[in-house]
């Protein structure tokens, strides 16, 4: 073999490595056990950003969504980025740039003390009636569980399909007659 065939094949070989299309990136949990077991940030919690981006730290807002299986939350009003969303012209809607919120890591968030409104690390203790709550370890005070909880974030329909049993409907009995002569 000559030295211009080493040298060709070399190149060739390059080339392939080149024009190889390259895999998509997606960012993934690089340790799914960093994840807690017990999420003491909770939704309808205001909380403050005490590291990740620069431009959300120091800010405060209340928690919109918690994702667990990413471990991060979203925030009202921190961390805006712009989206492009692209129009449909035979709709009618027009192109837009919409700034909006983006996730941040949990572990950048604190939850704000009540009593000293200042972020604090929480313990969990269990009160003499039975339940356990969120302490604050800066200030000891008990940290309570949003209203927005108690709510239903998918309201029940209040309307009855015509292929749905109605609430005066179920508890009517329509059966007349004995088990035992049928069987």
């Amino acid at each position: 073999m000559s030295a211009n065939a080493g040298t060709s094949m070399g190149k060739m070989r390059l080339l392939a490595k080149l024009m190889k299309p390259r895999a998509s990136y997606k960012p993934q949990l690089q340790n799914k056990n960093a994840l807690p077991s017990k999420w003491h940030i909770l939704r309808g919690d205001t909380v403050a950003v005490i590291g990740g981006p620069v431009s959300a730290r120091g800010s405060r807002g209340v928690v919109k969504e918690v994702i667990r299986d990413k471990g991060r939350v979203i925030i009202e009003g921190v961390n805006m980025r712009e989206r492009k969303l692209k129009g449909k012209p035979e709709l009618g809607i027009k192109a837009a740039v919409v700034k909006r919120e983006v996730s941040v890591h949990y572990s950048n968030v604190n939850l704000v003390c009540p009593v000293t409104d200042l972020p604090t690390r929480i313990t969990r203790k269990w009160l003499e009636d039975g339940t356990k709550v969120r302490v604050s370890k800066r200030s000891g005070a008990i940290i309570p569980r949003p209203e927005v909880l108690k709510q239903r974030r998918r309201p029940k329909r209040e309307n009855v399909g015509e292929r749905e049993t109605g609430k005066d409907d179920v508890w009517e009995e329509t059966f007349d007659g004995d088990l035992k002569k049928r069987l």
